[in-house]
């Protein structure tokens, strides 16, 4: 059977509210025996149109397509927004990629998308596009969470302000911090408290500073987000302790999976008490279901 189920959006963060337009086309292309494409767009298209905002992404472009593949999807495809894309009209757009190269029969999207120059086409110019080029348009409604409507930029200023819990919660996953371990000022180790520092793509948004308990893998961690304040250190660092682990991390990429803040940064007044919390964060991790 020819032609594609298509999920039309840019899903940053990939959330409960995107998960439905994802698994909608899914299972409608698993019905219908058609192939389910996932399209999003690199660089975000607010990274291209408003540069100056500084947007921090809640996925880089890797992370969300790992996240859209799980989902269920059969193929993800990555358009590069740039001039020419943001040129184009509705109609364009839609012949061009919709059409043409990805031969849609079906197409979800959200309640909210927006698409041509000037994000002039709505949800209602794609179904009279339809109407035109022979596919259809499934509209999905958005999903709330206490009135409120799931979306990425509440999630990105939930992340940024510490109500961390609440925004993995509205995400449906873990927030997953992809990065390479670098050296570091060696403190975990002079404690007996060894970790992994990363270094994150600089457009991820990283979490307000802070104690998450983690897993990279299968293996619990915890993970202090923040500037060392203790040692006087400047800057932000994401460092992770595997309990139990003993190995050569440096140079290696590692999957930082972050499931739950147990508590902001402190300063202490000595090492000592800094030791002592963080066996306490530890003992706490342990207990923690993740």
């Amino acid at each position: 059977m020819k032609g594609s189920v298509i999920a039309l959006g840019t899903f940053d963060g990939v959330h409960l509210g995107h998960q439905r337009i994802l698994k909608d086309a899914a299972s409608y292309a698993k019905r219908a025996g058609f192939k389910s494409i996932a399209i999003t767009f690199d660089p975000h298209p607010q990274q291209f149109i408003v540069p100056e905002r500084g947007l921090k992404l809640l996925t880089t472009i890797k992370e969300r397509e790992e996240l859209l593949s799980a989902i269920g999807m059969d193929k993800v495809k990555v358009i590069n927004f740039n001039k020419k894309l943001q040129k184009l009209t509705d109609e364009q757009f839609v012949k061009k990629y919709l059409v043409n190269k990805l031969k849609a029969a079906v197409i979800f999207a959200g309640y909210d998308f927006a698409f041509g120059r000037g994000r002039s086409g709505k949800v209602s110019d794609l179904r009279r596009l339809g109407a035109e080029f022979g596919f259809k348009v499934r509209m999905v409604r958005p999903v709330k969470v206490n009135n409120s409507v799931i979306k990425s930029s509440l999630i990105r200023e939930m992340v940024s302000r510490g109500n961390f819990n609440r925004a993995v919660r509205l995400l449906g996953h873990p927030y997953r911090i992809t990065g390479k371990v670098v050296p570091g000022a060696g403190r975990g180790r002079d404690l007996g408290i060894p970790t992994a520092n990363l270094k994150a793509d600089e457009h991820k948004l990283i979490p307000q500073h802070g104690v998450y308990i983690g897993k990279v893998g299968k293996k619990k961690c915890v993970v202090n987000i923040g500037s060392r304040p203790t040692f006087g250190a400047d800057g932000a660092a994401i460092e992770a302790h595997l309990p139990g682990f003993s190995g050569d991390l440096y140079g290696k990429t590692l999957k930082l999976d972050l499931y739950r803040k147990i508590r902001d940064e402190i300063q202490f007044s000595d090492v000592q008490k800094l030791k002592a919390r963080i066996l306490k964060d530890i003992a706490i991790a342990r207990r923690t279901m993740v």
